[in-house]
Order: structure tokens, then sequence, then C-alpha cells
């Protein structure tokens, strides 16, 4: 009996250790795990947003890491919504997480975050612009960055409040074509662009969703070339991106201005696939890169700086910096909570109100509260707008952000 007693208060304190230690590993640093599409075919996205989660995780540790520990990183390679969810259960099960930062990806992000949810692990979305993401009442759920139909929305403001009168339209006469790529993401920013047409008094010459794993896209490019746009407002990745662009001008498809909203469209290999033929000709509403005014981002000059040294290259591609500035607002939340308590982190999320002067990207932060129809969603987040100018990926709106020396092209 007394041995019986006995084992039952040892497997009673081990309990009790392992759920105190939660976020904690053996040698008295912070685990926080990471959910980023490492290997297959968005890598190039993954491994980009993750460097800018790295990168806060370096300097918050040179600045003494958090409540006394240094972080570390434990990265999960979430190739697909199925292998997120798989990764996601050995993080919370196997290396007792009680934070995962991710991903980018609005699918991935969908499936993630509702397996973390279920284990009481705070999940902090970065850069995935799905609408659903937030919408599903999830209580341990947190987006720092816009939405997908804010992204629509900001694509086609930019279409018809600035591209408009540059190219002699208006509103009511300027001819826009929609096409997105049919998954959480594309859809989301779909759904902003009908939304803000209906508001306004837009009627959109083609609404069209294709599937970004096609390997033809002539029909897609037939199509919107019939509906004779002035404008093409498109959700892409990186290769169904390229694929469009190409076959758009092998057919003869003319438009005066693509307007992109980020996914694909402004990272380097798009540029080195297709070269000079992008000059002046696409737009991206989307996150801003590291040519951002340094008048404007403080301290990006430094951030460029140590992106270089850490990871031996240039830093071309833009989703980097976006996941920079949300992961150093979570070990803001992290040191308020004071604790690695997953409820404890929520609490404190909940009453995080970041004004825009205190961020990098001069956006605050401030999140829908519980029993919102967004709950966890930044309120304040917003979008940049880039060109692709001489090869390069350039800032041109709004004006105060704008790389300097740099202003929107309007190819005649």
């Amino acid at each position: 009996m007394k041995k019986l007693v006995l084992m039952s208060w040892v497997v009673c304190l081990a309990s009790m250790l392992i759920f105190s230690s939660a976020g904690f590993a053996e040698d008295g640093v912070i685990k926080i795990g990471t959910i980023f599409s490492r290997t297959g075919p968005l890598a190039n996205l993954g491994l980009e947003s993750w460097r800018g989660a790295e990168l806060a995780r370096i300097v918050q540790n040179q600045q003494g890491g958090i409540l006394g520990k240094q972080i570390v990183f434990i990265n999960g390679d979430a190739v697909d919504p199925k292998t997120a969810v798989s990764e996601v259960e050995r993080l919370c099960t196997v290396e007792n997480v009680s934070v995962i930062l991710g991903s980018f990806s609005s699918s991935i992000s969908l499936a993630a975050s509702a397996k973390a949810d279920q284990y009481k692990v705070v999940y902090w979305e970065l850069g995935a612009v799905g609408d659903q993401i937030t919408e599903r009442g999830l209580k341990h759920v947190f987006r720092t960055c816009p939405t997908g139909s804010d992204l629509g929305r900001d694509q086609l403001r930019f279409a018809v409040d600035v591209l408009a009168p540059k190219i002699a339209k208006t509103k009511s006469t300027i001819r826009i074509a929609s096409i997105y790529e049919d998954s959480a993401y594309g859809t989301a920013c779909a759904e902003g662009i009908r939304d803000l047409a209906k508001k306004i008094g837009v009627n959109l010459a083609l609404d069209q969703s294709y599937n970004f794993k096609a390997s033809d896209l002539s029909s897609l490019v037939m199509r919107v070339k019939g509906s004779n746009p002035d404008v093409i407002l498109e959700s892409s990745y990186e290769n169904d991106g390229i694929l469009f662009f190409r076959q758009a001008e092998e057919l003869g498809l003319k438009v005066r201005m693509i307007v992109g909203s980020g996914g694909g469209m402004n990272l380097p290999g798009y540029q080195k696939a297709l070269g000079s033929a992008l000059n002046n000709k696409v737009c991206n509403v989307g996150y801003p890169g590291y040519n951002i005014n340094p008048n404007y981002a403080k301290g990006i000059d430094k951030l460029a700086e140590l992106y270089v040294r850490t990871f031996d290259l240039q830093p071309t591609a833009v989703f980097s910096v976006v996941n920079y500035m949300g992961t150093m607002v979570l070990w803001d939340v992290i040191k308020r909570a004071g604790s690695m308590d997953s409820e404890k982190i929520v609490q404190a999320a909940i009453k995080t109100n970041i004004p825009g002067d205190k961020t990098l990207l001069r956006y605050g932060i401030k999140f829908f509260p519980p029993g919102s129809p967004t709950m966890g969603q930044n309120m304040l987040a917003r979008y940049f707008v880039t060109q692709w100018q001489n090869g390069e990926l350039v800032i041109v709106d709004p004006p105060g952000a704008a790389s300097p020396g740099k202003s929107l092209i309007i190819p005649k």
C-alpha cells in the first residue's frame, strides 16, 4: 500500500513538473515552435518568412532573451496542411511548446492553428492572410499582419484611386479583371475585391479563379484577354505567377498594369524568371522590403546588415520584414505575461495596444477582443505598394515610405 501511495505521488509530481515547464527546455531556455514550409514547392516563401522570425530571435537574445532565458526555435517543416498538423502535434506533445510561430501560407495556417488551439497552445500568425484564420473564434490564435480581404480591398483601392487617374480613367470607366488562385489566400483576396467593388460601384470585367498547381494557364489568359482589361488584379504564388505572365506575353495580352497581392509575385525568383519584361508592368500590394525609406522605418538599415551577416544573403525579398516585426510583438507580449503559460500569454495579447510609432513598419498592434467576429486579428495592420523597376522591387506607396528616389511609373 505504501509503495502504491509513493508511486502515486511520483506520478503526480512528474505531471506537475511537465505542466509547469511548458515552453522551457531542460537547460532553462525558452522553446518556441515554428511552422513554415522549409522544403517543397513553397519553400522559398516559407524560408524567407522564417528568416524574419529568426532575426527577431537573434535580436531579442542579444538583449538578454525573455524572462532571463535565451530563446530557441524548434522548427517544423510544413510542406502542406496535412504535414503542418503532424508537425504541430509533435511540437505540442513531444517538444511541449506553449507558443508556435507561423506560417505565411493561409492553407497551412488554417490547419496548423486549429490543431494548436485544440492543445491550448498559442498560434502566432505572422504572414498568412486568409480571413478564416481569425474568423473561427479560436481563443489561442492571433495574427499581427493584415487579412486577405484587406489585401484585395487595397488592390482595388490602388487601381481606382491611384492608377485610374494616371491613365485617364475613372472608377466608372476603368476595366478591371480579378484573377486569383483558389486556395484560402487567393479566395480571401478576391472576396475583398468583390466586397469593395460592390460598395464603391465598380463593375469587374472578370472575376476568375484557377488552381495554382496548374501546368497550363492559357485558357485563363484568353478569358482575361477577352475581358479587355486596363488593369489585372492578380493573387498568385511564385510558380503560377511566372506561368501566367509568360503565357500572357506569348498570347499577346496587353494591360496597363498588373497589381499583385504579395504571394510569390514579389520574390526574387519571380523577377529572375521573367527578367526585364516585368519592369514597370507589375505592382504588388503587400509587405515592404528592406528598401523602405529609413526615415519611415527606423532601424531598417541595421536589420538589413544583420540579415546579411546571419544568412550570407542579400535581403531582396519582402517577407522577412513583416515577420520580424510580428515576432518582436510576441516577445513584448510574453514579457508582459511574465510567463510561458499559454493562458497568461493569451491574456497579455488581448491587452496589447502598441501605437504605430513604436513599431518598425509604423502601424499599431491591437487585437480584436474575444466575442468579436474576427477575434485575435490585428485591427491596425495595413499594406504597402511596391513596383518592379529595373529588376528591383521598390516601394512606391504610401509616399512617405517610398524607396529613396523612387515613385510609381506608368508604362505608355
